[in-house]
């Protein structure tokens, strides 16, 4: 199909061909006038100002190519450049009305204006395509110029509507941070707390010396009341009070016992010689009693020295958990008055840090107010285009050969499907549906 209709494919590209040609040398030569801007990240609010890298927002970047063709700066750019004074911007306010002709104008410098970003990159390319190489110059710069002059403005205009404000939230962090301080100030007075540390806390550590005597306490008592229990139980079990092994211990009735033992002694002696009659008989026998009555007294006051020592510990242990809770008592008192003057310092540094750091960016929203610091830097000025940048011949001559190619393949089809064709053995045999009995031919 497709040899037999290469007649009429060969025609229909070089009919394409050559129409392109044509329409591409008649049509109206497009210059483009391009200039490179350098975009300086910096904070553009002094007040909420960001502290990452802008480079990381996408929307500042888009936010910027909006500008760039928006319907301010094409007002800039028409003031700048006088373009309602034209001879054509006249006429066609004469045709349409001067609304109408402005809006299009806007919208024809909109639609020229292009812009080209390169990736990680700071710097983009702002293009304006125009009729002669002049007006895409003259244009292409007055963008930009009216894209710097329009970010200067909101740059500045936006400290300067905000500085009166500032000022406001200055004078209302400082009344606050001083009527904090006088607050600390009365209540450190009132309380009598100096420094809030815990550490250096009188209170605490004689909190700590009363634990440590109420816990030595209890454990004497405790051995106290283990040795007067051990006690009553050898006497319950038939001991004699003067045998018991805290008696025993005492010098004096040991040596009570001895002159015990020496008197049984003497007295034995008497009774054998004597007899229990003899006056020297009756004044041993009152010795011995003596001496026996003595040991009695000596050993019931060891045990009433031990009962009286048992109940001294314990009025003692109730005397240190009276003086421990009072003490505690009195340290979560000061424990509170400490939170609280320590809510206050909290406050006073918070007031005090968004103070300075306020103070820090009052400068800038003062420099920003009255100083225009741009943050825009034009790397290339627009020249005139040697060239024009539209239409391109070759380029469109390429275009028109595959179109070309396209099109005569689409007439061949259409020719093929209306006038069907016997062009091989197989289209036979589909058409009749009948053997095949040979071929003339090559095929």
């Amino acid at each position: 199909m497709i040899s037999a209709a290469r007649g009429t494919i060969f025609k229909t590209l070089a009919v394409t061909v050559i129409a392109t040609t044509a329409i591409t040398l008649l049509m109206p030569k497009t210059y483009t006038a391009s200039s490179d801007v350098f975009i300086d990240y910096k904070t553009n609010d002094p007040i909420n100002g960001r502290l990452f890298s802008p480079v990381m927002d996408e929307s500042y970047m888009q936010t910027q190519f909006d500008m760039i063709r928006s319907q301010a700066v094409a007002e800039k750019v028409i003031d700048s450049l006088a373009l309602e004074r034209t001879a054509q911007y006249q006429e066609s306010a004469k045709q349409q009305g001067d609304a109408r002709a402005h809006s299009q104008l806007v919208n024809r410098i909109n639609e020229d204006t292009q812009v080209v970003t390169r990736r990680s990159s700071r710097v983009i390319e702002v293009d304006y395509s125009a009729g002669t190489p002049e007006q895409a110059r003259d244009l292409a710069n007055a963008v930009v110029n009216a894209y710097i002059e329009l970010s200067q403005q909101i740059s500045s205009s936006s400290a300067r509507s905000r500085r009166e404000q500032y000022n406001a939230q200055l004078e209302h962090l400082r009344k606050e941070a001083d009527s904090i301080q006088q607050k600390l100030t009365k209540y450190q007075q009132e309380v009598g707390i100096i420094d809030p540390s815990e550490r250096t806390d009188l209170e605490s550590r004689q909190l700590g010396d009363l634990m440590t005597s109420l816990i030595s306490v209890q454990n004497a008592q405790q051995e106290a009341a283990a040795r007067n229990q051990a006690t009553q139980g050898l006497l319950k079990s038939g001991v004699k009070v003067d045998d018991l092994p805290e008696v025993a211990q005492r010098t004096n009735i040991n040596d009570m016992k001895a002159k015990l033992s020496d008197a049984d002694r003497r007295l034995a002696e008497a009774l054998e010689v004597l007899g229990n009659k003899h006056p020297k008989t009756l004044a041993l026998i009152a010795e011995r009693n003596e001496l026996l009555a003595r040991i009695g007294r000596e050993s019931r006051g060891v045990l009433d020295a031990q009962q009286l020592d048992t109940r001294r510990l314990q009025m003692q242990e109730q005397t240190l958990k009276t003086q421990v809770e009072a003490q505690k008592k009195k340290l979560l008192e000061q424990k509170q008055h400490r939170d609280t003057i320590t809510s206050y310092q909290r406050q006073l540094e918070s007031v005090e840090r968004v103070y300075n750091t306020a103070l820090q960016k009052y400068d800038e929203i003062l420099m920003s107010s009255n100083i225009s610091t741009p943050d825009l830097n034009v790397l290339r000025v627009a020249e005139a285009p040697s060239s024009h940048s539209k239409p391109l011949l070759m380029k469109n001559i390429a275009a028109s050969i595959v179109a070309g190619l396209g099109i005569g393949l689409c007439l061949a089809l259409l020719l093929e499907l209306s006038t069907r064709r016997l062009r091989c053995r197989d289209d036979l045999a589909r058409s009749l549906r009948v053997p095949v009995i040979g071929h003339i031919g090559l095929h």
